[in-house]
């Protein structure tokens, strides 16, 4: 066998078409070029590797078991050639090809999931990258120009001439519990019912500030979900944590809510988006911004500046 460095893509593409489309006829009109150059193409292909890729009887063509081996390796060397070459040609227009966003702590990113799909579907030559950080480096980091977007918390700085940003919803926390904890049931608790258990705090490398007291005398912190939802299934802990990531277990019937009496049922966390200033007339950036607004919409939400 020869080289294989010189296997031509247009031979690899060739082969691919016909054994799609049944035909090297039909892979010829796709190409635009005529039967005879693609036979000869595939016949070429076959002479390098060897081997034989179809059997022909009459008009029939088929692929040969080399052949099925073969295809999926060939299709997927033709379609990385393809993103290849859109890469390319998009960095020729000085287009993107990576989107950074930043995500603060406690943030569940499941709230990403839709505008993350309905991005890739938009955009698919453009990576996305979703990195957490605190909000002093995802704020440090979008005017060092390390992140696109970050998403954060609601600041109550009414203006910025810093960056461009817009509110996008909130998410909930709440209180909870195993199902057989001995709070679990009650219709109202007191923080003094708190103070006894150990609190779970979902973060890492948390400072509790100097106004915080906290609900129980002794705390905590992990920073994989995972492991807290574990822990929290098999002691006596308490945790306020996003709706979200705990309603399965809610609904499973393995956690259960706390109604403490001196907060809101669910604690309201809001949530702003920031991108560096004008950058919303980017595509990427535009395209990102309405789909995370689309995604995270209520009414306390605000519609970001058209392109």
């Amino acid at each position: 066998m020869q080289s294989l460095n010189t296997f031509s893509l247009q031979y690899l593409q060739a082969f691919v078409l016909s054994a799609e489309l049944g035909s090297i006829s039909a892979a010829a009109r796709v190409l635009g070029k005529r039967q005879s150059q693609l036979s000869g193409w595939i016949a070429d292909l076959e002479a390098e590797l060897n081997l034989e890729l179809f059997t022909r009887t009459g008009n029939s063509l088929q692929l040969s078991p080399d052949g099925h081996t073969l295809l999926p390796l060939a299709q997927h060397t033709v379609a990385q050639s393809n993103r290849l070459q859109a890469a390319a040609h998009a960095l020729q227009q000085h287009k993107q090809l990576v989107l950074v966003v930043g995500v603060a702590p406690h943030i569940p990113q499941q709230l990403l999931t839709d505008a993350i799909v309905g991005f890739m579907q938009k955009q698919p030559q453009v990576q996305v990258r979703i990195i957490t950080q605190n909000e002093e480096e995802l704020a440090q980091g979008l005017t060092d120009g390390l992140f696109d977007v970050v998403l954060l918390h609601e600041s109550i700085e009414l203006h910025s001439s810093r960056y461009d940003y817009c509110r996008v919803g909130f998410y909930d926390e709440v209180f909870t519990v195993r199902k057989g904890h001995p709070l679990a049931g009650k219709p109202s608790i007191g923080v003094a019912d708190l103070a006894p258990f150990r609190e779970l705090i979902w973060a890492e490398d948390y400072q509790q500030s100097a106004d915080e007291s906290g609900y129980s005398g002794y705390s905590s912190q992990i920073a994989d979900f995972s492991t807290l939802k574990g822990v929290l299934l098999k002691t006596d802990c308490v945790a306020l944590l996003p709706a979200l990531m705990v309603a399965s277990g809610i609904q499973a019937g393995q956690l259960a809510l706390l109604h403490v009496n001196t907060e809101l049922s669910t604690m309201r966390r809001r949530l702003e988006l920031r991108w560096p200033l004008g950058s919303q007339h980017k595509t990427i950036i535009s395209s990102w911004l309405r789909l995370v607004c689309q995604t995270l919409n209520n009414l306390d939400s605000d519609t970001p500046p058209d392109r």
